[in-house]
């Protein structure tokens, strides 16, 4: 995968008329540098990780945040008096998320 930059900000940039060269101003000491302003265009080539990576992050951002068939359930289940809770569980899951927390 490649990126390509093509634009320079023109506030520290100077032409110097039809010679194909751009002074640029504001380097320290006063002094002057020239840049070619050929039609060469820089690029950025990423590695196979980073493009895999960019596609997981992809699917996952469009993934659903809560399992809908899960909260549909429990929604059922409280609705026709059903859903229980086991409160010797519930205490053993909450002191074990607290004791993991750094």
């Amino acid at each position: 995968m490649a990126v390509e930059i093509n634009s320079l900000s023109s506030s520290n940039l100077k032409g110097t008329g039809d010679s194909g060269l751009v002074t640029r101003s504001g380097l320290p000491g006063g002094k002057r540098s020239a840049t070619s302003t050929t039609s060469r265009k820089d690029r950025f080539d990423m590695t196979g990780s980073a493009g895999k990576l960019l596609e997981l992050e992809a699917r996952i951002a469009a993934m659903p945040i809560v399992d809908a068939q899960k909260v549909e359930a429990v929604q059922k289940a409280l609705a026709t008096g059903s859903f229980t809770i086991d409160p010797q569980t519930a205490a053993d899951k909450m002191l074990a998320m607290e004791l993991s927390l750094p």
